[in-house]
This record gives structure tokens, C-alpha cells and sequence, in this order.
């Protein structure tokens, strides 16, 4: 099984860059270094869902932490579906490899 980086962070979904919530499993494009992505994939901690216009504590696993840049907590990102920012956050913790 390949390990994956994880961190918990607290994330909120824009209004008007997504009509539809997302579930555990989203997988949007994550900007923590200018003009650098990396995919990785939300895990929502304490509900099934995240609205546009709502904010949440999750759990992000990469594939590699090459383009993530110096991760501590505090740093914040952005993320995507292509182009279109859907939302940003902020990191409360680094988990690491697992």
C-alpha cells in the first residue's frame, strides 16, 4: 500500500466557484507554492457534506509532499477544479507520512 502525506486543516468552500457540496473522496487541485499544484483528496472529519459558503475541519492526503513547500501550521492554500478556485484553508496541523 503507498503511503500518503497528510495534513488536518480547516477549509471553506466559495460561493460561486461551485454550486454543488462536496463529500470525503473530492479530489480538487491544492496551490500552497505560487503557481504550483498538487492534487490530493479530502477527508471531511465532523460532517457529510460541505456547502458553498461553509467552512470545515478535514484531513488532505497527497501522493507527495514535493510541491507543498515548507508545511507548517499556519500556511494557508487554495484550491481548484481546473482554473476556478473553489475554496481555501488553512493548516492546523501536519500528520506526515502514513
Amino acid at each position: 500500500m503507498n503511503k500518503l502525506f497528510k495534513i488536518k486543516a480547516d477549509i471553506s468552500i466559495n460561493i460561486g466557484g461551485r454550486t454543488l457540496p462536496i463529500h470525503t473522496g473530492y479530489r480538487p487541485g491544492f496551490n500552497f507554492i505560487d503557481k504550483s499544484q498538487t492534487s490530493g483528496s479530502i477527508s471531511l472529519l465532523h460532517q457529510e457534506s460541505l456547502s458553498p459558503g461553509e467552512h470545515g475541519v478535514v484531513e488532505v492526503n497527497f501522493l507527495s509532499n514535493e510541491l507543498l513547500g515548507d508545511i507548517k501550521p499556519g500556511i494557508e492554500f487554495k484550491f481548484y477544479e481546473g482554473p476556478i478556485e473553489i475554496g481555501s484553508g488553512k493548516v492546523l496541523s501536519v500528520i506526515g507520512w502514513e
